[in-house]
């Protein structure tokens, strides 16, 4: 993965591809969640491609996974420094979509 990336961009990129992983992050800064929690605030997004978008982010260093030792079993998601660093760019990105949206 990581020998084929020919500048830091594309590494950037590259950890943010797919449709919902911006999504999953920008939600990620309000704390961490379940994933009945993303479920429910992420329209459009089914269970099996949340799970697939979380394990990816996990594995690109972005979230973290928690599991509590509890019955019934408790799992949360936390960002990771490296998902942390990546909010205020989001944030940009959100602002730059608002103008986008009001101007049509």
């Amino acid at each position: 993965m990581r020998e084929n990336i020919t500048c830091p961009l594309e590494a950037v990129f590259f950890v943010l591809k797919g449709k919902w992983t911006p999504i999953i992050l920008w939600r990620m800064r309000l704390g961490n969640q379940r994933i009945t929690d993303l479920k429910k605030d992420i329209v459009g997004c089914n269970e099996k491609m949340l799970i697939q978008h979380l394990s990816d982010m996990i594995n690109y260093g972005l979230l973290e996974k928690i599991e509590f030792d509890v019955y019934p079993k408790h799992t949360e998601y936390k960002l990771t420094d490296f998902g942390k660093e990546l909010i205020p760019t989001l944030a940009k990105f959100q602002e730059l979509g608002i103008k986008y949206l009001l101007k049509k």
